[in-house]
């Protein structure tokens, strides 16, 4: 399992995440302790439950309070374009947008979370975490990871009054972009945050951008499922000497009043 330079926390995700892909764990199983896994990969409770921690985050498994962990299970992947930034989305629809900031800060280089935007060793990992209600009512919680060199001032801003996608569009220049959207089962930090019980699951909208190789950004915006749909509309046109119709998606997300 060991591979030169890569921490044993990592090594250990690695692992469970083939175990996953595979199908040797799947949907729904529940892990051996932690206790058990400390003995097979030969570290301590602690690095297998920063492992376990960072695969919960990443929405792989789901910890449940009295019972373990388990696998939440293989998840489809499908394109997603045009995610308009939310504050235009609940004024075009004719609401009042209010953003509240959780948090705002410099991620410690220690932290699980740090991870999520790997930079050069020594760059600053921007975080911050914003909750978005539409007259008075929370649509979204929205984690956002910033390469500091990319965007040194961003902590200078007041996000109660510009989003951080409309600061960010102004401020950098992106090359490459990939989303990715799942459900997943908030902690009970996002559930009390955005106002919903424990049996409620919520779409997670994953997505990260690069300028050439950079990283620039990660953006995690998290819904309540009962208050957002994603809908997708297609134009097919055949392409001239093709028997295969072009399609040029043009997709769009909705809230759910």
């Amino acid at each position: 399992m060991s591979q030169p330079g890569q921490p044993l926390y990592e090594q250990i995700k690695t692992v469970i995440e083939k175990r996953i892909q595979q199908q040797e764990w799947p949907a729904d199983f529940q892990l051996p302790g932690e206790e058990m896994l400390a003995k097979e990969f030969g570290a301590s409770r602690l690095t297998v439950r920063r492992a376990l921690r960072e695969l919960q985050t990443e929405g792989m498994l789901v910890r449940i309070q009295g019972r373990g962990t388990f696998v939440i299970g293989p998840r489809m992947q499908c394109a997603i374009f045009n995610l308009q930034d939310v504050s235009e989305e609940i004024e075009e629809g004719g609401g009042v947008h209010l953003s509240k900031v959780v948090s705002l800060g410099v991620l410690p280089s220690d932290s699980s979370l740090a991870n999520l935007l790997p930079t050069r060793t020594g760059l600053d990992v921007f975080h911050s975490r914003l909750l978005h209600l539409e007259d008075g009512t929370p649509i979204q919680l929205e984690d956002r990871f910033v390469n500091a060199a990319m965007a040194p001032d961003y902590l200078k801003q007041d996000f109660t009054r510009v989003t951080p996608h409309a600061y960010l569009l102004g401020t950098t220049e992106v090359t490459f972009v990939d989303n990715t959207i799942r459900a997943v089962r908030p902690d009970e930090e996002a559930r009390a945050l955005l106002q919903i019980d424990s049996n409620q699951p919520c779409l997670l909208l994953d997505r990260r951008t690069w300028y050439g190789d950079v990283p620039v950004t990660r953006s995690r915006f998290l819904y309540p499922g009962d208050r957002y749909r994603l809908r997708s509309a297609h134009e097919a046109s055949a392409p001239q000497g093709s028997l295969r119709p072009a399609v040029t998606p043009s997709n769009s997300s909705r809230r759910i009043r």
